[in-house]
């Protein structure tokens, strides 16, 4: 169900995104539509100005990033990861337009739409969900093999 899972995403966001590589979540409001129109949902997010990661390699000459920004960049998402999963939660679609730059070169995750939050009793997820191009293959196992998990630690 749709709304469940947004209901989801806003709660991953209010829970965690107090941490400097996480887009700060700062509310959400319901948009009124015209008559015949669909009323919107909009998040209200920490602004990312620099744009994605994907822009930043899209943008740059030769479309590649000096080893020291792709050092600086990976430090930061690892930052954030190890921050999500120290709370036993699975981000599931870590891809370069889901981390942004601010102004000021600041890494931040987001994007919670697909992530997961583990129960501390089982702990290990089943589910295949994500960008294919961009998984890891012990989650792409439980695609093929129903017996295969994957934890926090993927």
């Amino acid at each position: 169900d749709e709304e469940e899972e947004i209901k989801l995403e806003i709660n991953m966001l209010k829970k965690y995104s107090h941490h400097r590589n996480i887009a700060t979540y700062y509310g959400a409001f319901i948009k009124k539509s015209p008559p015949g129109h669909d009323d919107q949902l909009w998040l209200v997010m920490e602004f990312c100005g620099a744009g994605s990661i994907t822009d930043l390699v899209k943008n740059t000459k030769g479309n590649s990033l000096k080893e020291d920004w792709i050092a600086y960049i990976s430090r930061e998402i690892l930052r954030g990861l190890a921050h999500l999963h120290a709370h036993h939660v699975i981000h599931r679609d870590i891809k370069g337009q889901n981390v942004l730059l601010t102004e000021n070169a600041e890494v931040k995750l987001v994007d919670f739409g697909v992530s997961a939050q583990l129960d501390r009793t089982v702990g290990r997820r089943n589910t295949f969900i994500g960008t294919p191009y961009w998984m890891a293959p012990e989650v792409i196992a439980c695609d093929e093999n129903p017996d295969a998990t994957y934890d926090y630690r993927v």
